[in-house]
């Protein structure tokens, strides 16, 4: 059951609470054959999509000598509420099934149970992030790779809460006009979902704009499931590849749209508080629109200046880590003004760009890249270039990151002055 559909077209799209499937793709039912599995978790901000995307096809990587696996988990309320009368984690518990059901059946579809990589994508990424929080999970996956979510939370915004998820639990209890368990149970699944989309948190303020940071229906600490950042399901030997794309707004914001520098005030002030006459200043020296400024604003604050954050955090911690900088510009984000949108790498790492026109032959040689690397990450741990040179590990005074544009290529971690302007606010106490 969802509220707001997929990012791509459904394979299947009748609903029902009967989702916990899952998708095997391999060349080999060898049991001998032991090749890396590579388990995709979808985004959709635990309110839609499904293992079925089109974009997902695993044909494509199970083709260059992988088993790849996808899966649907509980969304919504159905997926993460949390209350002591009711529990918590649904869709983090659907997650480590599917890890148990690896762990016991994929030799038969030619995997190898010891060399799992999760790999998702915005909540997809989110539900890796919780899977390192998972002690359940401590040694059912091998290697995990981060897109675009799954960071520290925005320098703005207060950690998502037990306290809050419980709060936003009674509100829906308030509207299906019961508290009792059992009177819940009898509630029709149609009304739970409305109830679900409705305090979701996907509804933005007068004059703003909606970003993730309000989202709801979310993965929690509960003590239980999910642990507190001790990461006891991340054992030390495990490396993390993580990444962001240059315009991961333009997902949420599409050009074209009504935003004017009213918006971009207000969002300035929304994300930014204390800093944020500083930060419109410094956009004022910049220049460009207000829709240019308010893509620039928000892919900084929501992921690139968390994914900095989470970098220096994980690095501190002594984990051995690779970050990605995706900005391929296809011919069909050009003419669209999507540029490198949240989500425009996955058709990338799957192989399954379209061809309607949408990419041009550049496009599928990145592609080829892409999935290389991804593919060299789940059997070594380690993503390779074109060139067989291994990806820069993260850390050190100058950290280097993989640059995917035209190819992929080293260079600087992509650190600007307003993603230093917003990492501030965490020092001063915001």
């Amino acid at each position: 059951m969802q509220t707001v559909g997929a990012a791509f077209d459904l394979r299947v799209a009748e609903q029902s609470e009967d989702c916990l499937y899952l998708n095997v793709w391999t060349q080999t039912l060898d049991a001998d054959a032991r090749q890396p599995v590579m388990m995709w978790i979808h985004g959709g901000g635990n309110l839609g999509g499904a293992g079925s995307e089109d974009a997902f096809d695993g044909s494509v990587i199970a083709s260059k000598g992988v088993t790849a696996l996808t899966f649907n988990y509980r969304l919504g309320a159905f997926g993460f509420l949390a209350h002591p009368d009711v529990g918590a984690n649904f869709g983090v518990l659907d997650y480590v099934a599917v890890l148990d059901w690896v762990r016991t059946n994929i030799t038969e579809f030619g995997g190898d149970p010891d060399n799992v990589t999760i790999f998702g994508e915005s909540a997809g990424a989110v539900a890796v992030r919780t899977l390192l929080s998972c002690r359940q999970a401590r040694g059912l996956f091998h290697r995990a790779i981060i897109q675009s979510a799954g960071f520290e939370r925005p320098a703005f915004a207060p950690s998502w809460s037990y306290a809050r998820a419980q709060t936003a639990a009674e509100a829906l209890f308030d509207r299906l006009g019961s508290s009792d368990v059992e009177e819940l149970r009898n509630v029709p699944t149609a009304a739970v979902k409305a109830v679900s989309h409705e305090l979701s948190g996907i509804f933005p303020k007068p004059g703003q704009v909606h970003t993730p940071a309000n989202l709801v229906w979310m993965p929690v600490a509960d003590g239980t499931i999910v642990n507190d950042d001790a990461f006891p399901g991340w054992p030390p030997d495990l490396p993390v590849m993580l990444g962001c794309l240059e315009n991961e707004a333009r997902y949420f914001i599409k050009p074209g749209g009504s935003y004017t520098q009213e918006t971009f005030a207000n969002m300035a002030r929304a994300l930014c508080g204390p800093r944020a006459e500083e930060v419109m200043r410094l956009f004022e020296r910049q220049g460009g629109s207000a829709y240019e400024a308010l893509d620039r604003l928000f892919t900084t604050v929501i992921w690139t200046e968390p994914a900095l954050q989470t970098m220096r955090r994980f690095a501190a911690l002594g984990r051995r880590l690779y970050y990605y900088h995706f900005n391929r510009l296809s011919p069909g984000s050009l003419a669209s003004g999507d540029l490198a949108k949240h989500s425009a790498e996955i058709r990338y790492v799957f192989g399954t760009l379209t061809n309607d026109g949408a990419y041009e032959e550049e496009d599928r040689r990145v592609s080829n890249l892409m999935q290389d690397a991804w593919i060299s990450f789940a059997r070594n741990g380690v993503p390779m270039s074109c060139d067989n040179q291994a990806w820069p590990v993260y850390g050190g005074d100058s950290p280097r990151v993989a640059w995917i544009e035209n190819g992929i290529s080293s260079r600087p971690f992509p650190i600007t002055e307003l993603m230093m302007t917003v990492n501030s606010l965490r020092t001063h106490g915001s």
